[in-house]
């Protein structure tokens, strides 16, 4: 075994034999080189190996004298140390103590009087700061940047131009309708064009630098007011870019769909909206929302079986037919005419809607032997339900069939309960009784922020259309003598005169421009509300909305425009 660090001879030869190194020989001499002049190579070997012999001696002399001065010192410091540096050192330890023991009783009294001392630890030692603690500067963390107000573009600010779009702009609209909370998909949008009043100057874009930076949609339909029908039309899908917001952009364009409708001759405008202050700043009657309430279906039903049961002629369920589509319209008929805001179907646009594919399935309640047949014969079909997903959309029955609606109901909670769904969204109008056999204990949960926003533009025409029905009412009160309520608003001014009855039948007529001495001073849009059956005149009067001119004027405007249930289907509205 060799040493660490050591090589044999051998090796170590060989070693430096191939690092280039001279080689040894056996007595520890480098060889003399091989060359003709031998005694000038030996004389060379022999000085060289004196001056190296007289290095080593020197460094041998240098170890020797620093392991003298080492041995030397610890005898120095032994010495040093004697009874002097031990009493030194047991004067420090006591002056310590002495100054710990002060500084311990100090702390306690400057405690007791509130007086609060940190301790610092530095690398130089211990230093205590007798600052209090809310007298020191607060540490900010954060810079502090001013706020400065937010201010767009001056592009931006610029006044957009409204036109109809153009044939190459549905990439562009697509792009921008992807940010609307429910967007179109590319084959519903294709599919409008389908639209049985269809008309490419209804989807009108606003136009910033050459760029899309809005869309709004103009859909004609005929509305239900009651039992009136009167021309119409609905604002969708308004939608103007994030990053062009608060430049008044939507509201030009609102503006420009109004003058839209008014040439088209549209009496009154719908509109579904997540924006409704912006709508009422520009004259729009806001009149409700959306009443959308969910459920789990095993409570619901539970619910509904504990309830009254429905006496009568027995009904079966099964999926509706595409034959039936016209016994589904008389349904919705009967029952439309209860509310304001639903439009007034046909057949061609029922068919648009089912071949638009905005719903799931529909479930028909009939009475009678079950056939297949074009006309019902032998089955007559007498309520539906018509669902997307979750959500039951409309749920109708004849109103020769009282309480039927609890029966489909009870139906759709059964089929949701067998696909395994956990709870369902019952969508209809606020005064639907069925929102509390849903919600259980609970209160009506209203669906999102959605507001249903309305505006009259020919306040005349919809008063005329609007004529029967109130003589109708004065009739059902049994009032005999002639009424007159004017009306006196920045829009129109005018009165509606129910004639004294002769017979069985009262006339009604109204008289533009004369407001009689029982009258309203109301605003534009309080005017909406009224005539659209969505005012209780006494709470307006309350709040300030609306001003009569005697008692007798606020008790016939309650009498001729009573509270009417609201009611927009979604259906209509559902993206395919």
């Amino acid at each position: 075994m060799h040493r660490v660090g050591c090589f044999p001879r051998r090796r170590r030869a060989a070693f430096r034999g191939r690092s280039g190194a001279p080689r040894r020989g056996s007595s520890g001499h480098r060889p003399a080189p091989r060359s003709a002049s031998g005694s000038t190579a030996r004389s060379r070997s022999a000085s060289g190996g004196t001056a190296a012999t007289a290095q080593r001696k020197k460094a041998k002399n240098r170890l020797s004298v620093r392991a003298a001065d080492a041995a030397v010192r610890p005898a120095k410091q032994k010495a040093v140390s004697g009874p002097a540096v031990a009493n030194a050192a047991v004067k420090i330890a006591e002056g310590t103590e002495r100054r710990s023991t002060k500084v311990v009783a100090k702390d306690r009294t400057e405690r007791s009087a509130g007086v609060v001392e940190t301790l610092e630890i530095r690398p130089s030692g211990t230093v205590v700061s007798r600052r209090p603690l809310e007298k020191r500067p607060a540490i900010q963390h954060l810079p502090q940047h001013p706020i400065l107000p937010l201010k767009p573009p001056a592009w931006m600010l610029e006044e957009c131009h409204v036109a109809p779009a153009r044939a190459g702009d549905q990439s562009e609209i697509l792009q921008l309708l992807s940010g609307l909370p429910t967007p179109p998909s590319r084959a519903e949008f294709h599919a409008a064009v389908d639209h049985p009043e269809h008309d490419s100057a209804n989807r009108l874009v606003a136009r910033l630098a050459g760029r899309i930076v809005g869309h709004v949609e103009i859909v004609p339909r005929d509305l239900l007011v009651g039992p009136v029908s009167v021309r119409g039309a609905v604002i969708d899908r308004v939608a103007v870019l994030p990053e062009c917001r608060g430049a008044g952009h939507g509201q030009r364009l609102v503006r420009a769909a109004e003058d839209r409708m008014r040439q088209s001759g549209a009496v009154v405008a719908f509109s579904r909206t997540r924006i409704a202050p912006s709508f009422h700043e520009l004259g729009w009657s806001v009149l409700g929302r959306d009443s959308a309430t969910p459920g789990r279906p095993t409570d619901i039903l539970a619910r509904l079986l504990e309830g009254t049961q429905r006496t009568g002629e027995p009904v079966t369920m099964r999926q509706w037919r595409h034959v039936e589509l016209p016994a589904i319209l008389r349904i919705f008929k009967q029952n439309a005419s209860r509310f304001v805001g639903p439009l007034d179907r046909s057949e061609n646009y029922c068919r648009w809607l089912v071949s638009r594919g905005a719903f799931d399935s529909i479930i028909v309640a009939l009475v009678g032997q079950d056939r297949y047949e074009l006309h019902e014969s032998s089955a007559r079909i007498v309520g539906y339900a018509i669902q997307s997903g979750n959500r039951v959309l409309e749920l109708m029955a004849d109103p020769e069939f009282a309480g039927l609606e609890r029966e489909i109901l009870a139906r759709v909670c059964a089929e949701a309960i067998e696909n395994d769904r956990q709870e369902i969204v019952y969508e209809s109008s606020a005064s639907d009784p069925l929102h509390e056999a849903v919600a259980g204990d609970g209160s009506l949960v209203q669906g999102g922020d959605r507001m249903l926003v309305a505006k009259v533009f020919r306040p005349l025409d919809l008063l005329t259309a609007l004529v029967p029905a109130v003589a109708a009412r004065v009739a059902e009160a049994d009032i005999r003598e002639t009424l007159e309520l004017g009306l006196d608003a920045p829009s129109f001014r005018g009165s509606i005169i129910v004639a004294e009855a002769k017979g069985s039948e009262r006339q009604a007529t109204v008289q533009p421009g004369r407001v009689g001495r029982s009258y309203l001073r109301l605003s534009d849009d309080e005017l909406g509300r009224l005539l659209l059956g969505q005012c209780d005149p006494a709470e307006a009067a309350a709040a300030g909305r609306l001003e009569a001119s005697t008692q007798v004027a606020q008790k016939l405007a309650s009498q001729l425009f009573p509270r009417t249930p609201l009611w927009c289907p979604m259906w209509d509205d559902l993206p395919a």
